[in-house]
């Protein structure tokens, strides 16, 4: 809605009564207006009207035409005080100030970071958004920004008083590759569908299943039509792309350095791979280990992925991929920075670990070896393996090494 047609049209019946007021007094030179309080903020400095008690209302025939720009002012808070001067209710004056206000930051936010628009791949080789500004003048600068944000927000709530209530959608970071204008789009559009949600479902809360079930699902199928709709089909491949399972496994890899556009074409490559081979389905999914065509056809499906990912990145690629992915380097991660070492360090325990628990698996099906002998050697490799990773880590951090990452070492010669 156009916002001078909005206030005009929230004010109208006061202003006939006091725009004669606002003109002569803002004329006089003794007015009581004239005196007020420097407030100051990032755009001008500038004499503030002091809010004292309403003016009555009054009719002063023959009243000069009324200027909007007698009320607006580059200050929000004049802007503020002017409104509620000419009868502007609380609740609208903030309606229109926190949009103003948010309008203004977001404008400056988005010139300040205008070199990392549209980077949701790099954000993404770098592990974390805000790696992208790391070190950069930009940081400090949007940090400023944020707390000037905050204290103006705080100062027009003392005016204004505390929002009661607030349905205002949030926004998904997943379409940043949007233009601005559909982002605000589809952010109202996700809004008024979330509202249609809670209307529907107050609806037929009492009705049977089957009829509830199926106007759920009509409200979806339409909403996910109109959702489409705000897309052009290259937007809507990368939206699908960008919030895909295989995107979130390229984004949780830990470790993992490549360029952005290597990151994208490999989620795209492991989207393709999934698409064409299918996880097999067991026959007793409470025990899938006990179906050997399962075992089997998972098995190939692991030896076609590992090939055509190995074909792409090479062998040292997939090994830093692979690795990357396991919840264990995860954790040797953590700890690396904890020891405050290089992650080489964590990935030269990893490899460690992965050789004893091979060696284990190797010794507990050796056949030939005997019950007794088969303890024995699977001792002497944890005693081995503990040593060994004992210089890796260093007495500083053996102790730790135990606590937080040291579980499996029990399990080598249970």
């Amino acid at each position: 809605m156009n916002l001078r047609a909005f206030i005009l049209g929230t004010v109208a019946a006061n202003l006939a009564l006091v725009s004669a007021l606002l003109w002569q007094t803002a004329r006089a030179p003794d007015s009581p207006l004239r005196a007020g309080v420097i407030v100051r903020t990032n755009v001008v400095t500038e004499f503030v009207d002091e809010p004292a008690a309403r003016p009555p209302e009054v009719k002063v025939p023959g009243s000069p035409p009324f200027h909007w720009s007698q009320v607006e002012s580059t200050n929000v808070l004049a802007y503020a005080t002017n409104l509620l001067a000419i009868g502007c209710p609380k609740e609208t004056a903030r309606d229109i100030l926190q949009a103003r206000v948010a309008d203004e930051f977001r404008a400056r936010r988005r010139e300040l970071v205008r070199p990392y628009n549209d980077q949701f791949w790099e954000a993404m080789a770098a592990e974390k958004l805000e790696k992208l500004l790391e070190g950069t003048p930009t940081e400090k600068a949007v940090e400023e920004l944020k707390e000037e944000q905050k204290r103006i927000q705080a100062e027009l709530q003392a005016v204004l008083g505390k929002e009661t209530k607030t349905d205002k959608p949030g926004r998904n970071e997943q379409f940043g590759h949007l233009a601005e204008e559909k982002q605000t789009e589809l952010t109202t559009l996700d809004g008024r569908h979330a509202k249609e949600r809670e209307a529907l479902n107050r609806e037929v809360a009492k009705a049977p299943p089957a009829e509830r079930v199926a106007k759920q699902k009509e409200l979806r199928e339409r909403q996910g039509t109109e959702r489409r709709a705000l897309f052009s089909d290259g937007e809507w491949a990368e939206a699908e792309l960008r919030r895909s399972p295989q995107a979130r496994q390229v984004r949780e890899l830990r470790g993992y350095a490549d360029k952005p556009e290597n990151l994208r074409a490999q989620a795209e490559v492991l989207r393709e791979f999934d698409t064409a081979h299918p996880r097999p389905t067991p026959r007793d999914p409470k025990r899938p280990f006990d179906d050997p065509d399962y075992k089997a056809k998972l098995e190939e499906r692991e030896t076609q992925r590992k090939a055509q990912l190995t074909a792409r990145l090479g062998e040292a690629g997939f090994a830093t991929f692979e690795r990357g992915s396991d919840p264990r380097f995860h954790t040797l991660l953590k700890l690396a920075r904890r020891l405050e070492v290089q992650p080489a360090s964590a990935a030269q325990w990893l490899e460690l670990q992965t050789a004893s628990q091979k060696l284990v698996r190797q010794t507990r099906q050796n056949a030939g070896l005997a019950d007794d002998a088969r303890a024995v050697a699977l001792l002497a490799i944890r005693v081995e393996t503990e040593r060994t990773l004992q210089a890796a880590v260093g007495a500083r951090g053996w102790s730790a090494y135990q606590r937080h990452a040291g579980d499996w070492l029990k399990q080598l010669s249970d």
